[in-house]
């Protein structure tokens, strides 16, 4: 189960906001690093799934280290069960991604009640721009996956996704790898609505003081994304996320969907991260 996966949805690259209107026609989707604090619960759930109920809180960093972009993200959840005590689980998940998109680290590391439960770790290297490659694991043991031609990696994927936003397309679809699982690709459908002009949300600062409304001040656009494994043909998604993103990469409004129940984010801290002096 993909809890933490929103930290590299959500995650941003880049070190200056862009607050343009949509109207003036598209300008780079230059991302900002920034924190960001999200209230965690329970959506909606099906009973039959047995989870009757999920709170916790997801923080994550998105970094400029010049030669790329870096995420650092714990997801820290409680869920109630129908059949059972409630269970604590922890989700961390650090990643570097080089600016050209071509290489990528990633480490991931979950526990159950305080005793670990997963731990995945290794780099990915692409042959060039559209082409495949290699993603190389040292755990959970040594292993070797062959990446297709035109996969993405994180930033990359959330890079085109504004694009295409900025374009006017309705939707994108895109192959991922984010080292989130050890023989995890997935074909991901992403679906971007009608653009929302800048400064369209209601004072989020004076309603969350903790939230910095200078980073949701510009355009911005509701997108759901549906991941599929990489060759299956199931027409169900394995999860769905949608999301409202701006056009400097930061989100809000975040529903995570797992079949049989959904969790919902609720922006509850957002700071800018300085630029580094590279």
């Amino acid at each position: 189960m993909k809890v933490g996966i929103v930290a590299w949805v959500v995650a941003s690259a880049l070190a200056m906001f862009v607050a343009a209107d949509a109207s003036a026609g598209p300008v780079a989707a230059e991302l900002v690093p920034h924190r960001a604090v999200y209230a965690m619960t329970l959506n909606s759930t099906n009973l039959s799934g047995g989870v009757t109920g999920a709170s916790g809180a997801m923080t994550y960093k998105f970094g400029d280290s010049c030669d790329g972009w870096t995420v650092e993200n714990k997801t820290v959840l409680t869920f109630a069960y129908s059949d059972g005590a409630p269970v604590a689980t922890t989700w961390d998940f650090a990643t570097w991604e080089s600016k050209d998109g071509l290489h990528y680290r990633f480490r991931v590391r979950s526990t159950r009640d305080g005793v670990v439960s997963e731990e995945i770790d290794g780099v990915a290297n692409l042959d060039g721009r559209g082409k495949g490659g290699v993603a190389k694991f040292t755990l959970p043991e040594p292993k070797t996956l062959r990446l297709p031609k035109g996969t993405l990696f994180p930033t990359e994927h959330t890079i085109r996704v504004l694009e295409a936003a900025q374009r006017g397309q309705q939707g994108l679809e895109r192959i991922l790898f984010d080292g989130t699982g050890d023989d995890d690709i997935f074909d991901v459908n992403a679906l971007i609505g009608k653009p929302l002009p800048a400064n369209a949300n209601a004072s989020p600062a004076e309603a969350t003081p903790g939230v910095d409304s200078a980073l949701l001040s510009g355009p911005s656009w509701h997108t759901q994304m549906a991941f599929f494994p990489r060759g299956s043909t199931d027409p169900t998604p394995d999860y769905e996320v949608s999301l409202r993103y701006y056009l400097n990469g930061v989100a809000d409004e975040v529903i995570q969907s797992f079949g049989s129940f959904s969790l919902k984010g609720t922006l509850q801290k957002l700071e800018p991260l300085p630029r580094p002096d590279c």
